[in-house]
């Protein structure tokens, strides 16, 4: 196992679109526990392999366990943070060459993304999903979603695609967020000199 760098905005391999998985084999699953480890260590609940520099359709999520919380309430803002805050990998769902094949509803919700650390926003996202996609052995599977694991695997999905949570929201607000995460990467490299 190992920690992979994590690609940050506003590093131009972000922008690529990922190529589809047509290897499947010991390399696949040594990566996917890479990108797991890596998640998790970085407090995330989702990683594209293109977030590492790896321009394939591939994805790994872990949205924790609903049914640990007896006050969760799918759709309810800080049942979902609630949510979001149990990282673990105890979870892990993987998603090779995902597709989306019906995608209906409107839900919103405030996103964050390890590769623009430090900046929130509400995004506005499909709230029901129907997905096809291959394990890490390349047999196809398709299972329907709804509310937060919708939303996380739409953020990843975007991933696949070159786009970035910024992406989908109003020009103003992106123009607040952008400044704001230009702000903080200009503290941190200023704290990086100090040391």
């Amino acid at each position: 196992m190992a920690l992979l760098p994590i690609v940050t905005l506003p590093d131009p391999r972000l922008r690529e679109k990922s190529t589809d998985v047509t290897e499947f084999g010991p390399e696949l699953k040594k990566l996917v526990v890479d990108m797991a480890e890596t998640m998790a260590w970085a407090k995330g609940i989702g990683l594209a392999a293109v977030q590492i520099g790896l321009p394939k359709r591939l994805l790994v999520i872990d949205i924790g366990d609903l049914t640990e919380d007896d006050e969760y309430i799918e759709g309810d803002e800080e049942s979902e943070k609630r949510l979001a805050e149990r990282r673990t990998t105890s979870n892990l769902e993987v998603f090779v060459n995902p597709v989306i094949l019906e995608a209906d509803g409107q839900i919103e919700y405030e996103e964050g993304c390890l590769s623009i650390p430090g900046v929130y926003s509400k995004v506005r996202r499909k709230e029901h999903l129907v997905l096809r996609y291959q394990d890490v052995d390349g047999k196809t599977h398709q299972i329907e979603t709804r509310g937060f694991k919708s939303i996380v695997l739409q953020h990843e999905m975007d991933h696949l695609e070159g786009i970035v949570f910024t992406d989908r929201i109003g020009p103003m607000q992106r123009m607040m967020v952008l400044d704001k995460y230009k702000k903080l990467r200009r503290r941190k490299s200023e704290e990086d000199e100090e040391k």
